[in-house]
């Protein structure tokens, strides 16, 4: 019975996750990271202390592009911010007994409504680029590798260990 309520939850909640996946807001994402992942290639900070103010503003602006998401997928779904973050706690669960092409649960393809799915190593990008909407320091790694990537691509992530 409990394995069912999960389910239902985990099918309800889908959605919630799928408003940070989509198109146009992981296309607006990467264009952020692309348009100011130079600001953040080897600036010879070694040995001094702080950051630039410049990347500061950056993060600043980069909170905003996340806040405005959850706020629509909020309003959109009618689900609390606990239940995001609860939710996403049972995902990351799930997900690192799957490897990174299998479906997270409650989120496979669909037909009825239409829906591609998300895969493991999508949660994992995505959880990247949220930890640097909340974290200035991973904000910074994340833009640094960004710097690293060829046009069009997406900075290579990897479930981060706690």
């Amino acid at each position: 019975m409990e394995q069912a309520a999960r389910c239902q939850v985990d099918w309800q909640l889908a959605p919630f996750l799928k408003g940070f996946c989509e198109e146009p807001f992981t296309q607006e994402v990467q264009q952020f990271l692309r348009r100011h992942a130079a600001d953040f290639r080897a600036t010879g900070l070694a040995g001094e202390s702080g950051y630039p103010l410049r990347w500061t503003e950056l993060h600043s602006d980069y909170v905003q592009l996340f806040e405005r998401q959850l706020k629509s997928v909020v309003q959109e779904e009618g689900f609390s911010l606990q239940d995001f973050h609860q939710h996403l706690s049972e995902l990351c669960e799930a997900a690192r007994s799957r490897n990174s092409e299998d479906f997270l649960p409650g989120c496979e393809p669909s037909y009825i409504p239409p829906a591609p799915g998300i895969k493991v190593a999508e949660l994992w990008t995505f959880l990247d680029a949220l930890t640097a909407s909340t974290d200035f320091a991973h904000f910074v790694e994340v833009m640094q590798r960004a710097g690293e990537v060829p046009e069009g691509g997406y900075p290579p992530s990897e479930p981060r260990r706690r």
